[in-house]
């Protein structure tokens, strides 16, 4: 398998673009609307013949939107949207090249627009465009800029950002250091307006900070800050700001509403179901080929597979079994095998909120306490008793890998000598024997634990660790039960959920951003995992260096000693690393491989 995937890593070099082989025959789509419906394979003779809708593009997806807004996104399946609604300051390639976006030029010391003082002080200049306007008509400016960066860093998403900034990991531990009003100023001051221009101040370098906003406008996009504020979003003043720090979906203005720069905007959202987007025809570099787009969500991955096949729809992420049934079918595309930056792992939560999945909060028959996983041979015991190989082999049908840890394979300072758990019986029960001083041996458990429904491979994982806890010993009990996706989200950010089949999806090559997300107590799974204080102790000294360091051996090393970490505290089961596959009719042009298979970016497509 490790051969398989360095030959994979070879071929996808740079990006490609997959064009239709043949000439496809047009027809109008004056016809379509946000309610174009899924039509009976029947009632579609031969769906290759001329292009359906060739204006609109359907995407189908297993995953709903848990929310629009720009800076509550937790899920890739969301920040997809934003991807194609916002632009960021500066864009990234999946060589990790650097472009201008909405600022004139990238930063760099050659240019003048970073500036490194003695004192180890670092300016940023970001000049900004003045020839960009919103969705709404409204002229991008500075103002806008600040605020995006301010609302995100104050909302808890841009945690990388304020780290480089303020040198603490969220602007929540910044109000622990200093208080709210101190904090506030403090980030006020790092991020300023100078005529035109967007200033960062960082009071010493912060290696991947252009890398960390170069995302495309996936989570540092661009929103403008008069229409937010009609809105009766966050005004962008102090006096606001503890309230804004409390908000809800409930409470949030912005839940189900977008305003970007970027070549498509929001045109509806039926929750769990569909969000349509419309072509922004004054996109500021030219409109889109595209008029439309429908992220479709489907039950499961057969009805997809049977809409792709009759042309209803004209793009999907599968599995591999799904696309075994779609390889050599008329009209239908396959790209095979796309190493993709997407780690999957079931995490453990150290501190279980509420009674919903814990039944009486006890060991035994009818429950589990809340502090399961905070006991280090438990987490171990879970570790040793997944069945990685019959996962990725079976389930996966070798569409995986299994990690070395929470740096990506492929990416630098990855470790493969890095210890690994691995499938065993024995280890597992000479673990769970010493849990609790032998009280999780004697008297067992009963914990629920929820998938995303239609999920298949996430529901398969959960059923054989059901299996082989209940081998060891059959006190140990999983209740496997399935949530839809924004549901799933929102537990797993309430920490209610015991167990979450979450990722990691690394944005740039540099360890900061997986060590930081998995490991650093402000980033987000030390968070919602209840282990923040072991990462204050542990690991983020270590998390802080990397990202000051210039010194390459020195990233590794510490990238190194990280995984290390994560291995000896079983942070989490890495279970699998994705390789992608994607189908699509072939009328479809322009779409790129990278490192996000699911990712489209709409801009580039036609049909």
């Amino acid at each position: 398998m490790k051969k398989r995937w360095l030959i994979i890593l070879g071929i996808v070099v740079s990006l490609m673009v997959i064009s239709s082989c043949t000439n496809q025959e047009s027809q109008t789509d004056n016809d379509v609307n946000d309610e174009t419906e899924i039509t009976d394979p029947q009632d579609q003779d031969d769906a290759s013949e001329a292009v359906r809708n060739p204006g609109t593009f359907i995407q189908a997806t297993l995953s709903s939107v848990e929310t629009l807004d720009l800076h509550f996104m937790t899920s890739a399946a969301t920040t997809m949207l934003s991807y194609n609604v916002y632009d960021s300051l500066i864009s990234s390639d999946v060589q990790g090249n650097l472009s201008p976006l909405l600022s004139l030029e990238v930063p760099s010391e050659e240019n003048g627009l970073i500036d490194i003082t003695e004192s180890g002080e670092t300016i940023i200049t970001f000049p900004i465009r003045t020839d960009v306007t919103f969705h709404n008509g409204l002229a991008l400016n500075p103002e806008d800029v600040k605020y995006s960066f301010m609302r995100g860093i104050i909302s808890g998403s841009m945690s990388n950002l304020c780290q480089g900034l303020t040198e603490e990991g969220s602007f929540k531990s910044l109000i622990e250091k200093h208080g709210l009003e101190k904090a506030y100023q403090l980030l006020d001051n790092a991020i300023t307006i100078d005529g035109q221009n967007i200033v960062f101040k960082m009071p010493r370098p912060f290696s991947p900070i252009l890398d960390i906003i170069a995302d495309n406008g996936a989570s540092y996009g661009i929103m403008s800050k008069q229409w937010a504020i009609q809105q009766g979003a966050w005004p962008g003043t102090f006096d606001n700001v503890e309230a804004f720090i409390e908000l809800t979906d409930q409470t949030n203005a912005l839940h189900a509403k977008m305003m970007g720069t970027g070549p498509f905007m929001l045109d509806s959202w039926q929750q769990g179901e569909r969000v349509v987007l419309k072509r922004f025809d004054d996109y500021w570099q030219g409109p889109a080929q595209l008029e439309r787009v429908i992220r479709q969500v489907f039950a499961d991955s057969s009805t997809i597979v049977q809409q792709l096949t009759i042309g209803d729809i004209d793009f999907a992420n599968l599995d591999l079994p799904e696309i075994d049934r779609l390889d050599g079918l008329e009209g239908i595309q396959v790209v095979r095998d796309i190493p993709a930056a997407q780690l999957i792992k079931i995490n453990f939560n150290f501190d279980i909120k509420g009674d919903k999945y814990l039944g009486n909060g006890q060991f035994g028959e009818s429950g589990a306490p809340s502090d399961l996983f905070s006991d280090l041979d438990v987490r171990k015991g879970f570790s040793y008793a997944f069945d990685y190989d019959v996962f990725i082999n079976e389930v996966l049908m070798g569409g995986g890998i299994k990690p070395f840890g929470p740096v990506l394979v492929g990416f630098p300072t990855a470790n493969p000598n890095n210890p690994q758990y691995y499938f065993s019986l024995e280890k597992a029960e000479e673990h769970f024997r010493k849990a609790f001083d032998g009280q999780l041996w004697e008297e067992g458990f009963t914990l629920g634990v929820p998938y995303n429904e239609g999920n298949n491979a996430r529901q398969r994982a959960l059923e054989i660790l059901q299996a082989r806890l209940s081998e060891i010993n059959p006190k140990f009990r999983l209740e496997i039960s399935s949530l839809p996706w924004a549901s799933y989200v929102q537990e797993i950010n309430a920490q209610i959920m015991p167990l979450s089949i979450f990722g990691i999806l690394p944005r740039y090559n540099h360890p900061h951003f997986a060590l930081e997300y998995h490991m650093h107590s402000d980033g987000y799974y030390a968070r919602i995992k209840s282990y923040s204080e072991l990462a204050r102790e542990k690991y983020d000294a270590l998390i802080e260096e990397l990202a000051t360091t210039f010194d390459e051996k020195r990233v590794e090393e510490l990238s190194h000693i990280l995984q290390q970490y994560s291995y000896e505290d079983a942070l989490a089961i890495f279970h699998h690393q994705v390789i992608g596959q994607v189908a699509m009719r072939d009328w479809v042009q322009g779409y790129e491989i990278t490192r996000f298979p699911f990712l489209v970016d709409y801009y580039k497509i036609s049909k």
